[in-house]
């Protein structure tokens, strides 16, 4: 017997008004269900009081407050404020990955993106995140 999974709610983490507001178009025309937070500190409060279960994290790493190493850090160091949800990353970030894996070498994430990203690339990442939830 094969068990439907519920489908995931996607959230946005930047800080940058203008991308939260084009990625969230590109998600609206994936008919994709998202929830936008300006710093990692405010997606951390929000992750630990959801009821969601599955959720792709649409992560820019250069924010204020607390930035995407940070998050990832948060969540590596704290699982058991998360185990109520099943959380997959994607880093959509200006810098490259050679810098990203300096700074996080041993962060879990299932996709990095350099921005501009196109609507095929988070399409398909959306899909890769999909699928590890079903593993």
């Amino acid at each position: 017997m094969t068990t439907t999974l519920e489908p995931p709610i996607l959230l946005i983490i930047d800080d940058d008004f203008i991308n939260r507001f084009v990625l969230g178009k590109t998600l609206e025309s994936l008919n994709q269900t998202y929830r936008e937070c300006e710093n990692g500190e405010d997606a951390i409060n929000w992750l630990k009081s959801t009821s969601y279960n599955h959720i792709v994290v649409l992560l820019d790493l250069n924010m204020p407050i607390m930035d995407g190493y940070e998050f990832l850090e948060y969540l590596k160091e704290n699982p058991c404020e998360f185990k109520h949800t099943n959380i997959k990353v994607i880093v959509l970030s200006a810098s490259t990955y050679s810098q990203f894996l300096e700074k996080a070498p041993s962060a879990e994430i299932v996709q990095f993106l350099s921005k501009p990203v196109d609507k095929e690339q988070i399409k398909n990442a959306i899909e890769e995140s999909i699928e590890l939830f079903q593993q």
